[in-house]
């Protein structure tokens, strides 16, 4: 039978003699095994370098909560290597669904992780678990605090690329990897009294898998629109925190031109300088290594149907940043482009009506660089996509102008994109995300048929991506 076999080899050993290096934390499982009861033998090894000790614990699994760890044996002072790490008593557990994690800890009393997850107890009750047990943190280096640290990663794209994760499972990071991407981008939420649980999860994840990370953090409009400077102080603060864990890049809010996500009404370049000036502040006070991205605005052309109220010109609104003095508050200015259905060459031709630049991927490089492009600071493309219904369906109303763009060109293009945002010279392009990797969800906004990883599981734009590779 499969086993679920979990293994960090140190660097040295994945460039050389791998097979004769011992695992250094290793968890053993097999995989039928997601609803346990009674006493369970837990096998592996527990073999960081200088090792004082090891133990297990675990905590209920609940994505929302900081975990309550819990011991499950004792520390052991000796490593082990394949071999019994103790045993795992479950009735001394409520029934319900849990996380295990083997915990060593060095002489200089540094932490070392492996996880897996989600595990059911279920001694006294009739709880069913679907889910296969995977591996939720991966073991490795982590900082006093817990946090794993930035890799060190050698870019070998014409610049560095990366891609927006929904799950962030086993294949999306293979692709990511097969393809030299160094990036990976989540978006997480802030309100009022969060915690830095989800940001600490996203942080080391990516970390583990050799990836930096960006982070886009947003909040609510409406309470944007009642809470004052006060909410802006507390965003700013949460930021700081996030970026204290070890984040590599935090884009300060997304697409503020937009009644979908600044307040209707309020919607003014002046008013997001003041928020990106505090959020700066304490980002850069807390880690003067992580790279502040202004949010990126919402390709549109809109503002004449709709009004200023609701929607601002992308154009219009990036030189109102550029005049409340944006630059002076960020390391990269956020730029989106995901309405192509042409080549990144084009530069005309759209098949739709009212043709407009935003369509065209050089033009739309061209809207920011003209009002930054003497401010001596780079754009950042946290979205770069091209929309593809093959494999899934009719597009979704508002969608259609989409129908002909295949796979095949989905990957031709971003290819292309990314040569050509390389090549660029009126502003530089720091970093370029694509949209996306591998959402799933397909209806009213088909974001899944952005996705690279398609839906029987190839992916052929990591192919056209890898062939780019140094």
């Amino acid at each position: 039978m499969r086993r679920l076999t979990l293994i960090f080899l140190m660097v040295l050993s994945l460039a050389g003699n791998a097979g004769a290096q011992a695992p250094e934390l290793e968890l053993n499982w097999d995989p039928v095994r997601n609803t346990i009861r009674g006493n369970i033998d837990i096998v592996g090894s527990a073999n960081i370098a200088d090792q004082f000790y090891f133990f297990l614990e675990a905590a209920p699994w609940d994505a929302a909560e900081e975990p309550t760890w819990q011991p499950v044996t004792s520390y052991v002072m000796t490593p082990v290597v394949d071999g019994p790490l103790g045993a795992w008593d479950t009735g001394r557990f409520a029934d319900g669904f849990y996380q295990l994690r083997l915990h060593a800890v060095n002489s200089a009393n540094e932490n070392s992780y492996l996880v897996l997850a989600p595990i059911l107890i279920n001694n006294n009750s009739d709880l069913v678990n679907l889910e296969p047990v995977e591996v939720v943190a991966m073991p490795g280096a982590q900082r006093a605090d817990g946090m794993v640290p930035s890799p060190d990663i050698d870019d070998r794209l014409p610049l560095p690329v990366g891609g927006h994760v929904a799950h962030f499972h086993d294949a999306a990071q293979e692709a990511m990897t097969s393809a030299g991407m160094t990036w990976v981008k989540w978006q997480i939420p802030f309100h009022i009294g969060i915690d830095d649980f989800v940001a600490r999860d996203r942080i080391n994840r990516s970390h583990s898998a050799g990836l930096r990370v960006l982070l886009s953090i947003t909040g609510h409009k409406h309470d944007l629109a009642e809470g004052g400077d006060e909410y802006l102080d507390a965003y700013a603060a949460f930021l700081g925190e996030v970026a204290a864990l070890g984040a590599d890049a935090i884009e300060v809010w997304n697409e503020m031109n937009l009644d979908r996500e600044w307040p209707t009404g309020q919607i003014n370049p002046r008013r997001y300088a003041v928020m990106l000036q505090k959020a700066y502040s304490a980002i850069k006070a807390a880690n003067p290594d992580t790279m502040v991205i202004t949010g990126a605005l919402a390709p549109t052309g809109a503002e004449g149907a709709f009004g200023l109220a609701k929607v601002w010109n992308d154009d219009r609104y990036y030189l109102g940043m550029a005049n409340a003095g944006v630059a002076e508050y960020a390391d990269c200015i956020g730029v989106h482009y995901n309405e192509g259905v042409l080549p990144p060459t084009a530069q005309g031709g759209d098949p739709r009506a009212n043709d407009y630049p935003t369509r065209y991927f050089l033009p739309m490089l061209n809207r920011v660089a003209w009002p930054f492009g003497n401010s001596d600071i780079p754009m950042c493309l946290t979205e770069t996509g091209y929309l593809s219904r093959e494999g899934y369906g009719p597009l979704p109303q508002g969608f259609t102008w989409a129908s002909r763009v295949t796979v095949a060109r989905q990957a031709d293009w971003l290819a292309q994109a990314i040569q050509m945002a390389a090549n660029y010279t009126r502003m530089p392009v720091d970093l370029l995300i694509i949209w996306n990797i591998d959402f799933d969800y397909y209806g009213a906004d088909p974001q899944a048929g952005y996705a690279i990883i398609r839906p029987d599981g190839s992916c052929p734009a990591c192919e056209t991506i890898a062939a780019l590779q140094r």
